[in-house]
């Protein structure tokens, strides 16, 4: 068992094996450095529990006593949807009592002075950025994964065992069950499977309404963001939730939903909804990246489509029958597919490319073959 590991070692480049003797020292003599966006009481929590001396450290019960656990808002329970994006507390129920602050629906006296969350100050922008970061890196992961079930040729074992890869636990939190395509003159409108919807506009702001039709999320173009009702908003944006409201009905109106026959995991209250990041249409397809990594590909001429979480490593796949079923893509490697999923996958792993090597880090990109 030794020697393999030592041969590993050895055979590692140069600089991998310095990276990882740097990483060792800074580990040994304590040193790292905390984001200057990451709140001062989680900051100071993650201090005091890196202290280089253990007996100085904190115990359990001095721990649950920290500022961090005692103070603010402290949900009895977090959204499923954690697993794939922040929540929001922009709603939280306990707002009243926590420091004199309101909620937002009670601040809200009229269309010219609403109610938002505040703007980000600089430190904050840093977390604006990251968010960007972590798009690319969902997307890079997902091409990894790709490339690995592919070289597999699934689809090729003398036995597949399609069935096998199967893993309901990780059928996807949310997808877009509806969409419709106007972005000659104003955005991408759709629908996410809890029937909250949203638009991609021309400009790249985004609007969200939640499927309790009453809350709005609007999204600048450097994913700044915003909370109003629909009863209290600036009236500016008096034409962009026209603009929703008419997709809304659209869609609610001369549209199937995908996955209809899905139930959608279980949320609350302070579940954050993904917005559409980014889209394009190829001759065979739509294409729709959501912030939470999620990529999905609707294919136009039999209505399947495709559901790629990076998160879970998963994939979904709806049918011509409009079947759903969720497969961990190691087992597609290690118990084959199909040989439609894997055509799919192929496609999938191209369009991935694509959204990764573009420069237009959000919005509509041009159009491929």
């Amino acid at each position: 068992l030794g020697m393999p590991r030592y041969t590993l070692l050895v055979g590692k480049p140069p600089f991998e094996t310095s990276c990882l003797k740097d990483t060792y020292i800074r580990i040994k003599k304590n040193e790292y450095t905390i984001p200057k966006h990451i709140n001062p009481v989680a900051a100071n929590l993650i201090q005091k529990m890196l202290r280089s001396d253990p007996a100085t450290r904190p115990t359990i019960d001095e721990l649950l006593n920290d500022e961090f656990f005692t103070s603010g808002y402290l949900p009895s329970r977090l959204p499923t949807s954690c697993l794939t994006i922040a929540p929001r507390f922009s709603l939280a129920p306990s707002a009243v009592e926590l420091g004199g602050r309101k909620p937002l629906t009670a601040l809200n006296k009229g269309q010219d002075s609403p109610a938002q969350e505040p703007l980000p100050d600089k430190e904050e922008a840093a977390g604006l950025r990251e968010v960007g970061d972590a798009v690319s890196c969902h997307l890079a992961d997902m091409l990894q994964q790709l490339t690995a079930v592919n070289a597999a040729k699934p689809s090729e074992r003398a036995a597949v065992r399609q069935e096998e890869a199967e893993d309901p636990a990780c059928i996807p939190i949310f997808w877009v069950s509806k969409w419709v395509d106007y972005s000659d003159k104003y955005g991408l409108g759709y629908q996410l499977c809890d029937n909250s919807v949203g638009v991609l506009f021309n400009d790249s702001t985004r609007l969200i309404m939640y499927n309790d039709g009453d809350n709005l999320q609007y999204i600048e173009q450097n994913n700044t963001e915003s909370y109003f009702t629909v009863r209290s908003y600036p009236s500016a944006l008096n034409k962009k939730i026209t603009l929703l409201k008419y997709f809304r009905n659209y869609m609610s109106e001369h549209l199937l939903k995908a996955g209809a026959n899905i139930t959608p995991r279980e949320g609350d209250e302070l579940a954050r909804l993904p917005y559409l990041c980014t889209w394009f249409r190829t001759r065979s397809a739509i294409i729709l990246h959501l912030s939470n990594g999620t990529v999905q590909i609707n294919f136009f001429q039999d209505h399947t489509k495709v559901i790629l979480c990076p998160l879970m490593a998963a994939v979904t796949y709806i049918d011509e029958k409009r079947d759903f079923r969720t497969y961990k893509l190691s087992l597609i490697e290690e118990h084959g597919c199909c040989r439609e999923l894997a055509s799919r996958l192929r496609y999938a792993r191209t369009m991935v490319e694509k959204l990764l090597s573009s420069k237009s880090g959000s919005g509509r990109m041009k159009s491929s073959t």
